[in-house]
């Protein structure tokens, strides 16, 4: 359940469009699957109390190189995988599970420190109307 400072909003055909566009991709779940994994070294890291530089020393690697894991900008192998688990005195648990497609997105947008526009914002309709609405999509990718 969101908190009361996020307001439901409803969702225009441009948001939803593009959303559905790079979830549509490989690249968007890559990314994630990527972060999820970089959290998880970053949470067992705390766990263990080891440090950039003490699992840099372990893996024989650069302190950068523990930077750039961390980041979630790493194309793992395996053997990495495994070879990073074994240094953090753990191991993984990997799990590939079924999706299920929600028949209907809801999409919150929380206000904070960003203030609202004060000028008017442009909507899906003002780029379909002067270019129309493929070129719209394919411009915000």
């Amino acid at each position: 359940m969101p908190n009361k400072n996020v307001k439901g909003i409803e969702t225009s055909n441009f948001f939803a469009t593009m959303f559905a566009e790079a979830e549509s991709r490989d690249e968007f779940h890559v990314a994630g699957v990527k972060i999820e994994i970089a959290e998880q070294i970053y949470r067992m890291m705390e766990k263990r109390n080891i440090t950039q530089s003490d699992l840099a020393r372990k893996l024989g690697k650069n302190r950068a190189y523990i930077s750039k894991i961390l980041k979630g900008t790493t194309n793992f192998t395996v053997e990495t995988l495994v070879l990073i688990g074994r240094k953090l005195e753990a191991e993984w648990d990997f799990q590939l599970t079924d999706v299920e497609k929600p028949e209907k997105r809801i999409y919150y947008m929380e206000y904070g420190s960003i203030k609202p526009p004060t000028n008017r914002v442009l909507a899906a309709n003002d780029f379909c109307d002067e270019i129309g609405w493929e070129p719209a999509v394919k411009w915000g990718q």
